[in-house]
């Protein structure tokens, strides 16, 4: 398999690539590095010390598994999730209709993978991969929408409620969002984009058995996901569950009683990072939502108490304690201490991270000691582009690496070989010059023979210099249409590997694959997502 360095994608947090690839000193920020079994093994051994709530979360994730349609293998796990040596590995993600954009496949399929390695090298227990529904999230124009490439080749976004219907202060939570029946003029709109094959009909009944009317999305998205994926055995969890949120309520209430110290230690350590670094994520002074009128609110500490920011909802400080010890299913972690919440909960072994996860988990170490919760070993997710077969000919038609598809279409098509650089492709400003110098000793030639001669020699130069310049716009003519070929195949190679400028994982949904080869793709995708090397990794279709 080809593998590029993470440097080479744009835009890509420098300390993730230092931790990724273990150079410096980075991993320091970390509870050591991913690649030390050492660091496992020390942290394997912390947790094992803990008690956890295993049998109430046991029960509630059977519960919400069912209702997701999970596999025989899913409820498997759950069975040796109740035993003192089991520990998780956890990812998570928004969840954007479709499952939305490819990477979020790639973090699950990265943490089932990652179980399996672990087993192998800790026979002595047994890791569950878990899939965190971060389904309290508001920002539903961010997962509304998701990008695929056309029949026409193009790429598109198919949007589910386009923003412009939602209420500019809608700030519900996704959890709370029904599916109603736009969904399938969604599914219609993404229908009709991509172009018919073999493989549409499975495509479709998958999406619309999964995005049912009044279904909420995070079901959907697990039941989608467990269509592709059946066997996996990843146990999604759904943090909006109330009985997850009474289990969570010890680190609901020492948030409150104690802000703003988690805020303050992890500002120090940003602080300290950004010496050298980027500080991902602002801490606030109190790192919680609350539901208020089914909208979510970030809770700011007044001279009186809190308040909810952007209402006149006002609370004391034994008020909202009061709160959070009799309905904690009212308040949600911020991007802050939704880890804390997740690690209180779960035996985390590793946590699987996309590029700005790594980069905010390397602010929280402060937080997880002050909530004296064990921070995981932190493992970056497999970072994939899919390259298929009529793509991959433009790389090797005209000599291009890899890398030049990070590139823009004007930085790409300067590195095309041209002129010199092509043995077939001649110099034609340095013949004409050669032959042009023999033509003007033409006349002057013939002449000294016969002076006779001279005419016929000037009409015989111009002649030939008209037909060298009939030549060259014919030339020219030619190579200006190559270079349009080349032009739109470089674009055409950007639109299904860089499109708009982002990396191909970030953009493009599964749909586009599912739809050109069926459920074999499923299997190809997994086996790139083995977590090392960690590199970005092509897979070949």
């Amino acid at each position: 398999m080809i593998t590029l360095p993470f440097s080479a994608l744009p835009g890509t947090p420098k300390l993730f690539v230092d931790y990724a690839e273990h150079v410096s000193d980075a991993s320091n920020f970390f509870m050591g590095h991913f690649s030390d079994l050492m660091a496992f093994e020390t942290h394997l051994q912390q947790l094992e010390r803990r008690s956890y709530m295993r049998e109430p979360l046991y029960a509630a994730l059977a519960a919400q598994n069912k209702s997701f349609l999970a596999g025989d293998a899913t409820f498997a796990n759950l069975e040796r999730f109740r035993s003192t040596t089991t520990f998780t590995v956890v990812t998570g993600q928004q969840v954007g209709i479709f499952t939305g954009p490819l990477y979020t496949l790639y973090k699950a399929l990265t943490a089932v993978q990652l179980s399996r390695w672990l087993a192998e090298q800790f026979p002595a227990y047994t890791f569950v991969p878990m899939f965190w529904l971060e389904s309290e999230d508001h920002d539903f124009k961010e997962i509304n929408n998701t990008g695929v490439i056309t029949a026409e080749n193009d790429f598109a976004r198919v949007a589910y409620a386009e923003p412009a219907e939602e209420e500019t202060r809608d700030l519900r939570p996704v959890s709370l969002r029904a599916i109603d029946e736009r969904m399938e003029e969604t599914i219609a709109q993404l229908q009709a984009l991509l172009s018919a094959s073999d493989f549409s009909g499975d495509l479709f009944r998958m999406l619309r058995g999964s995005y049912a009317p009044d279904g909420s999305l995070q079901r959907a998205f697990a039941r989608l996901f467990n269509q592709l994926y059946p066997e996996s055995g990843i146990v999604f969890i759904d943090p909006s569950d109330p009985t997850i949120k009474q289990l969570a309520t010890p680190v609901i209430l020492q948030e409150l009683e104690t802000f703003p110290t988690t805020g303050e230690e992890v500002i120090k350590r940003s602080a300290e990072l950004e010496e050298r670094y980027h500080a991902q994520i602002k801490p606030r002074a109190v790192n919680l939502f609350m539901l208020h009128k089914d909208n979510r609110y970030p809770i700011e500490p007044s001279e009186y108490g809190f308040f909810l920011k952007g209402t006149r909802q006002r609370f004391t400080r034994d008020e909202l304690l009061e709160i959070a010890g009799s309905e904690p299913e009212r308040f949600s972690p911020n991007v802050l201490l939704r880890p804390i919440m997740q690690d209180f909960l779960l035996p985390t072994a590793a946590y699987v991270a996309g590029p700005s996860e790594v980069s905010y988990f390397a602010q929280l170490q402060p937080a997880y000691d002050h909530f004296q919760v064990p921070m995981p070993i932190i493992v970056p997710r497999a970072s994939i582009t899919i390259v298929e077969g009529k793509v991959d000919k433009v790389f090797r038609k005209f000599n291009l690496p890899y890398a030049a598809m990070f590139l823009d279409n004007e930085q790409a098509w300067a590195l095309v070989p041209r002129g010199d650089d092509v043995a077939d492709r001649f110099d034609f400003e340095n013949f004409r010059a050669r032959f042009t110098e023999m033509l003007e000793e033409l006349p002057a030639l013939a002449g000294a023979e016969h002076q006779n001669l001279r005419g016929p020699a000037d009409s015989t130069r111009a002649n030939i210099e008209r037909s060298l310049a009939t030549f060259e716009e014919k030339l020219g003519q030619h190579r200006r249409q190559n270079d349009e070929v080349l032009t739109r195949q470089i674009e055409k190679m950007h639109v299904y590997l860089f499109p708009e400028g982002k990396p191909q994982e970030r953009q493009i949904n599964i749909a586009t694959f599912l739809n050109r080869y069926g459920k074999d793709v499923l299997t190809n995708i997994e086996e790139a997502c083995h977590p090392f090397p960690a590199e970005h990794r092509l897979l070949f279709l």
